[in-house]
């Protein structure tokens, strides 16, 4: 289907995003199809096929006239973010840049490498395809001064959960954990009591792919802070929460000592998710957080152990009570469009055309299911997704999220989860997230990137200090931390702008300060 080629251009906003008036020749002639490079980090390593064979890049290119390329990375996205970094000092930036998490799309925001695209869409010229987008989304990604500079993602179900070896629980004898008490019993048995049998201190209870305050461990945090992140939520008219709170100071205390305890990969701290997938596959982890259902590193430890045996872990109960408070949230990913592209109009009208066509029938078709043969094949009229990682890059050339926003759809789950035991699976892990969310993502509050970015570097760093035992949770330890963190790395000042945003909004009462 082709898409109505939009006029999203006024003189006004032209000028608002600083653009050239002249769009001839080069890439923008008519018959040319149009280069849009998109920088964008995966957690993983994927397998692109062949130039020849590739046909999603084939497809846009011959629907939309955009010879689409990929600047792609993997590995720790401190490398990634270190290298964008490099990128945008030498002036050498892409035309798109997939955020897969808001901190740095704030980073960019604030760096003024990407624009404001309050004149390119907004609730009165938006595509149809884009017509999710809604005004507490974007105000959910605006400055202080209410511009937004990106193209917000839908949102869907959260697929995000842990997993066990139960062929280790049973060799063992041991129970699944329900409470972060078992937990942490059977991650210490996992690591002292030989569960793979093969007489070597080889085996530790559960490890992590490097950021320490990241996917791997929402679960856990939810269990303790009453939401899977430390951040600052609203329950009861009230702002709770937070990284100076206590039951953030009694999740680290609960990590410290698996960490004393032997518990935990010592490496943890400085995996990558490559890293981490491997140590999975070869044998060495107990358990394990997945983003979606872990189907390719489960058939990759099966090759190597045919006995394995992977459960799915129903979140835990801890002191914050039972259930995955996920950050739900208005915004999780997000595009940006650079000043490099925003000097052609032409070209920025058609990276909005290309996430429209994205996002409709044919596109979304295209990047879930793939080629027919080569991706998915079709049985009595449904489709089911070849196993493999053939597959994989279907979601990295997909700039309008993963896959699993579309999994509410009951086909979508099936073609890609199609056997019964993984499909029930996965209905368990959407049903088990909660509905509570930062107060950051859900667009109450702004958070202000002059502050909150080495602030954050503070948090991470202070996590990983306190779990290796490196820094003391003691009370003079503790009020160190505080005094720091809320006053040389501006968290109090933070806080303070928090509570303004939530009394402006009416979301917070005054006399609830």
């Amino acid at each position: 289907m082709r898409l109505k080629r939009l006029i999203l251009f006024t003189v006004s906003a032209a000028v608002a995003l600083g653009m050239l008036a002249g769009c001839g020749g080069g890439e923008d002639g008519a018959d040319k199809a149009v280069v849009i490079e998109v920088d964008r980090w995966y957690p993983t390593s994927v397998r692109f096929p062949d130039p020849d064979d590739d046909i999603v890049l084939e497809t846009i290119r011959k629907e939309l006239n955009i010879d689409l390329k990929y600047d792609f990375s993997t590995g720790r996205s401190q490398e990634w973010r270190a290298k964008l970094a490099a990128r945008a000092a030498s002036g050498d930036l892409p035309d798109v840049i997939y955020f897969f998490n808001m901190m740095d799309y704030r980073t960019a925001r604030s760096q003024g490498y990407i624009v404001p695209l309050n004149d390119v869409l907004n609730a009165s010229n938006l595509p149809e395809n884009l017509s999710y987008i809604t005004e507490d989304m974007l105000r959910s990604i605006s400055d202080d001064g209410g511009l937004y500079y990106g193209i917000p993602n839908r949102m869907g179900p959260m697929l995000e959960g842990m997993f066990i070896r139960s062929d280790w629980l049973r060799e063992l004898g041991l129970e699944p954990p329900r409470t972060v008490e078992q937990f942490a019993a059977v991650a210490e048995a996992f690591a002292k009591r030989d569960p793979d049998g093969n007489g070597k201190d080889d085996t530790y209870g559960f490890t992590s792919g490097g950021c320490m305050s990241c996917q791997d461990f929402w679960e856990l945090l939810s269990a303790f802070t009453g939401l899977a992140s430390p951040d600052e939520y609203l329950a009861d008219g009230e702002l709770k929460g937070g990284w100076t709170s206590p039951r953030y100071r009694e999740y680290l205390r609960f990590m410290r000592d698996l960490m004393a305890a032997g518990a935990l990969d010592p490496d943890m701290a400085v995996n990558d998710s490559n890293r981490k997938t491997q140590k999975i596959v070869q044998g060495q982890v107990g358990i394990f957080h997945s983003t979606g259902y872990p189907a390719d590193v489960i058939r990759q430890l099966r090759a190597n152990d045919p006995g394995a045996e992977i459960a799915y872990l129903p979140p835990l109960e801890g002191p914050a009570g039972a259930g995955y408070h996920w950050p739900l949230v208005g915004v999780g990913t997000t595009i940006g469009i650079t000043t490099k592209a925003a000097k052609s109009p032409e070209k920025v009208r058609k990276i909005v055309e290309l996430v429209d066509w994205m996002n409709g029938e044919e596109g979304k078709r295209l990047l879930l299911y793939g080629a027919e043969g080569t991706n998915h094949v079709k049985e009595r009229g449904e489709i089911r997704m070849l196993q493999g990682r053939q597959n994989d890059y279907l979601e990295v050339y997909n700039l309008i999220g993963d896959r699993s926003k579309f999994l509410s759809d009951l086909d979508v789950m099936k073609a890609f989860h199609s056997e019964p035991e993984e499909f029930e699976t996965v209905k368990s892990m959407i049903e088990g997230g909660g509905k509570r969310g930062s107060v950051y993502g859900l667009g109450y509050a702004m958070e202000r990137s002059e502050l909150i970015d080495r602030l954050k570097s503070y948090r991470e760093q202070m996590a990983a200090r306190f779990i290796y035992g490196n820094a003391s949770l003691d009370d003079a330890g503790w009020e160190a931390y505080v005094r720091a963190h809320d006053g040389e790395y501006g968290g109090g000042r933070v806080r303070e702008a928090i509570l303004l945003d939530l009394q402006k909004g009416g979301f917070l009462q005054t006399d609830k300060k």
